[in-house]
């Protein structure tokens, strides 16, 4: 289970540390309302049954999740989120804000929940996705780490990292022994093992807010068409009727209307090699391939 460590509590905050990270989570007062959802939503009722873990059984099934869950952009109403990470950890797949494009996710570990988001988006089993995850200690848990510096004058992978994480990058790692293998025939139930995996640690605080209430990272696939880099988003409401008759369990909407990729750096190279320019900044790691020739 995540290691929340409590640091202090005042009035309807509270901040705990989970795995090194700071984080805070704001409770509702007792004259709180009631959880505000999509009224579609609210008709289709609440779901998910069985467990969360493991390989499936868990999968809340026919989109019975949360729904549509609307914040405010002020943040003062994370609570609602409880409900989301609760779908999650009942094998739920959804629609989760990040610091780019929106992504659904699931528990990466739900084999059923896995499945069902590959369902949801359409695509090839032999597919790799990535991984949202709260901390470092999330990222050192799945992948096998930092690279050691190799090159003269080259920074310490480690701490470059930390400048820049929580970001709006995807670091290309090479995937440790806990992250699972990935199926590539859901009929036969043949999988293969991993040899990379992308990681993310969003700068958003709506994602952090669930990562943080979760005990593992979350599997990730931008809700972005393939060859888009940024633009306007999709309607939350049209996602949810889009998607939830196909097993979608909930959306949730941060009031965001744009979104912009993120930056992919191949941390695996030496140097680092950025793959593709999107919202994080990548000058850090483009001087570093400058300097290396």
């Amino acid at each position: 289970m995540a290691s929340l460590m409590p640091l202090h509590s005042s009035g309807a905050v509270s901040t705990f540390v989970r795995n090194g990270v700071l984080s805070s989570l704001r409770r509702p007062a007792a004259s709180a309302p009631q959880r505000r959802v999509h009224a579609a939503a609210k008709r289709k009722g609440r779901g998910g049954s069985g467990g969360g873990s493991g390989g499936g059984g868990g999968a809340a099934k026919g989109g019975r999740g949360p729904g549509l869950i609307e914040l405010d952009p002020d943040g003062s109403d994370m609570w609602r989120l409880d409900v989301v990470a609760d779908c999650l950890r009942q094998g739920g797949v959804g629609i989760l804000t990040t610091d780019t494009f929106p992504a659904f996710v699931c528990d990466l570990e739900n084999r059923d929940a896995v499945q069902k988001l590959y369902q949801l988006k359409g695509l090839s089993p032999t597919q790799p996705l990535s991984i949202l995850c709260a901390s470092f200690s999330d990222i050192s848990d799945y992948t096998q780490g930092w690279q050691a510096a190799n090159i003269p004058g080259q920074p310490d992978m480690f701490r470059l990292a930390r400048q820049v994480l929580p970001g709006a990058y995807t670091f290309i790692m090479a995937a440790g022994k806990k992250l699972p293998k990935q199926m590539v025939d859901y009929l036969n139930g043949k999988s293969k093992v991993r040899r990379t995996v992308g990681v993310r640690m969003p700068a958003d605080t709506i994602c952090q807010a669930v990562l943080a209430q979760l005990d593992r990272p979350l599997l990730c696939s931008s809700i972005r068409a393939a060859d888009q880099m940024s633009g306007e988003l999709p309607e939350p409401v049209s996602l949810f009727d889009q998607f939830q008759p196909k097993g979608l369990d909930f959306v949730v909407d941060d009031g965001r209307r744009y979104a912009e990729g993120s930056t992919v750096v191949d941390m695996t190279a030496s140097p680092p090699a950025v793959l593709r320019l999107g919202l994080g900044d990548a000058t850090i790691f483009e001087n570093m391939a400058l300097a290396s020739v």
